[in-house]
């Protein structure tokens, strides 16, 4: 059995029954577009270390390092999945293959004075209340699309974050959080949950879903409409969510803002929303200067002569 079929009439239909449907989707287009024009006629038995380790450096200039190591890892789990359902003795040459080196990646994020030139800029918007959730909590959009009115406790602030609504090919389809640390408790802060509750009492005090009956696409399409329109700062709603984590970062312990982001492990936290800024490392560095070397120059060099006698060099 060659590559194309395992893939098209096993692999992928067991995914969809595991995965939301988006995700299954990406594996999907990733598996279509560059491993079965490689190997999909081949046997799992024909393959070999070399042919995936020069399949990997020929497509990463064409689709990235990210999209060749995607690929590639779509090649390693069709291997894995194969042996696990059939029992199969083999060796997969997905092993040891070496990625190109991949840039770090930066998100674009927003400074706290934009952020909020931002926020002020959607009063009235017919999806204000969708981008204050979001830069007031840092969801994922899915996640903050899923919200419906009736889960904010206008008494304390609360919102638990239960499910996540996404749209594929045009249909909606809602899924539990994307990992179990995903389901949360969050509380808005009192500038949004005022506003919110402003809002909420002037659209008659609705129950329903806080995007209405739009689909996420067309809330994202209008969201950015908008921002180009009135000139304000340019931003995504996934950027939107690194812009808090970033901040957040920054102010409170690392280990609060991967509870707070639902993320699975401290690590995701630490890789993409903690960054140095020059006033935190600055701030860091008096500390350790202060306590092991001395606050100037003279208190290190106390007792040494350190200028140099230039009359007496010349």
């Amino acid at each position: 059995m060659n590559i194309a079929t395992i893939a098209r009439e096993h692999y992928l239909p067991a995914m969809e029954k595991r995965n939301c449907l988006d995700t299954a989707e990406g594996y999907r287009s990733s598996i279509e577009l560059h491993v079965i024009p490689r190997f999909g006629m081949m046997e799992l038995e024909e393959i070999e270390h070399e042919d995936v380790q020069d399949w990997v450096n020929e497509i990463a200039p064409e689709c990235g390092v990210g999209g060749a190591e995607k690929a590639w890892k779509c090649l390693r789990q069709i291997f894995n999945w194969a042996m696990k359902k059939w029992k199969l003795r083999l060796w997969n040459p997905c092993t040891d293959v070496k990625m190109p080196r991949k840039t770090a990646y930066k998100p674009e994020v927003l400074t706290t004075r934009r952020l909020k030139k931002l926020v002020r800029g959607f009063v009235g918007h017919e999806f204000e209340p969708t981008f204050i959730i979001s830069a007031a909590l840092g969801l994922r959009p899915g996640e903050n699309y899923f919200l419906s009115w009736s889960d904010i406790n206008w008494r304390t602030g609360l919102v638990p974050i239960r499910g996540t609504l996404q749209e594929v090919k045009g249909v909606l389809y809602e899924y539990d959080p994307k990992t179990a640390k995903s389901e949360r408790d969050l509380f808005l802060p009192p500038w949004a949950l005022d506003r919110l509750h402003q809002l909420w009492v002037d659209a008659g005090r609705p129950k329903g879903r806080i995007i209405g009956a739009k689909k996420p696409s067309q809330v994202y399409r209008s969201i950015l409409a908008h921002i180009k329109r009135e000139r304000l700062p340019r931003i995504t709603m996934k950027n939107l969510r690194h812009t808090w984590g970033t901040i957040a970062a920054n102010l409170i312990p690392i280990a609060q803002v991967a509870a707070m982001m639902g993320h699975s492990t401290i690590q995701t936290t630490f890789r993409y929303y903690y960054a140095l800024s020059a006033a935190v490392t600055k701030r860091a560095q008096k500390k350790i200067a202060r306590s092991v070397l001395g606050k100037t120059c003279e208190d290190m060099y106390a007792g040494i002569v350190v200028r140099r006698d230039f009359a007496k060099a010349a």
